[in-house]
């Protein structure tokens, strides 16, 4: 009778280290093609939010506008409940069913704002009838590679405290002035401004449409990437919550990481050297964060008169 040889202990810890190696230098390249397709879908909400868009201005005659106010304000008809760009548009993204749920004469939370120093903020017009609609989550609002929690109750005005969902994709407000503080150029009108922001979409309103953009729709951005988790003002529904603004660098990391509105309502993504952007034309273009303060602030303008070519972002 013959013995088998086995493998020795000096054997057997060579194959393992082997395959730790092999596993070491196949997990980036499976890890790269993980975000690719993350990536890849991330392209495919943009371009549907895109389009919604565009449908909805080929019947409406503008882009989607946001409604921030109470009910006391009415523009065409519609009583203004904190409304953003999203809500309108679910019609348009095979959404009309949860758009006819929502009640556009109570705001979306219970929590009053300044219900006796502005006129109109009346308490009446607060209450959780809106809640379902707010905790509801659509694939199409939500990036693969947004790695935050999709409800959380991190939000403002009259959902503080109060339990939303957030969207990883957010209107170009443009490059208007957020803090003056910050040390980079501010421009005005400032966020919130009810004359309007120098880009798409703003809280109070906008009404822009394809002739208002004189920068071109291809040089101009319609919608752009921001990480839920970075911002305690993400709401999808919400006007004051759905917007970013190019005042500050793509990607721009604050240290240490603040909660104020004026340093997180601005564009950043998961994705390795920068985010996805859909231009008003409608096509999808990722935008390095290397790019260059000024070219990526005209790129936020419909009407700023800069000068850009296709290689410049």
């Amino acid at each position: 009778m013959r013995s088998r040889p086995g493998f020795t202990l000096v054997e057997l810890l060579v194959v393992i280290t082997i395959i730790g190696v092999l596993i070491g230098l196949l997990l980036p390249a499976v890890q790269a093609a993980r975000e690719a397709a993350r990536r890849g879908q991330c392209i495919n909400n943009l371009k549907q939010l895109a389009q919604a868009a565009h449908s909805y201005q080929d019947v409406q005659g503008t882009f989607p506008s946001c409604l921030y106010q109470p009910q006391a304000y009415t523009v065409g008809r519609r009583a203004w409940n904190n409304a953003s760009w999203l809500v309108l548009m679910l019609p348009y993204l095979e959404q009309q069913p949860l758009h006819d749920a929502v009640n556009f004469s109570v705001m979306w939370g219970s929590t009053p704002i300044l219900p006796v120093v502005l006129p109109g903020w009346d308490p009446k017009y607060y209450g959780e009838q809106n809640a379902t609609v707010r905790n509801t989550s659509i694939d199409v609002f939500a990036c693969p590679s947004d790695p935050s929690p999709r409800n959380t109750n991190l939000h403002a005005d009259e959902i503080r405290d109060l339990s939303a969902v957030g969207t990883s994709y957010v209107g170009n407000m443009g490059s208007n002035c957020l803090d003056p503080a910050s040390g980079f150029p501010c421009q005005s009108p400032a966020l919130g401004d009810v004359t309007g922001g120098n880009g798409i979409y703003w809280r109070q309103g906008s009404r822009v449409s394809n002739p208002q953009i004189l920068d071109g729709l291809s040089n101009t951005a319609m919608i752009g990437e921001q990480i839920m988790a970075a911002s305690q003002w993400n709401a999808w529904v919400h006007a004051n919550q759905s917007l970013g603004s190019t005042a500050l660098p793509l990607n721009y990391a604050h240290q240490p990481p603040s909660s104020l509105w004026t340093w997180t309502s601005s564009f950043r993504s998961s994705h390795p050297g920068g985010a996805d952007f859909a231009l008003c034309d409608g096509s999808v273009r990722f935008v390095h964060d290397s790019i260059a303060f000024a070219v990526y602030q005209a790129l936020s303008t419909r009407a700023g008169g800069e000068m850009l070519s296709a290689d410049s972002f």
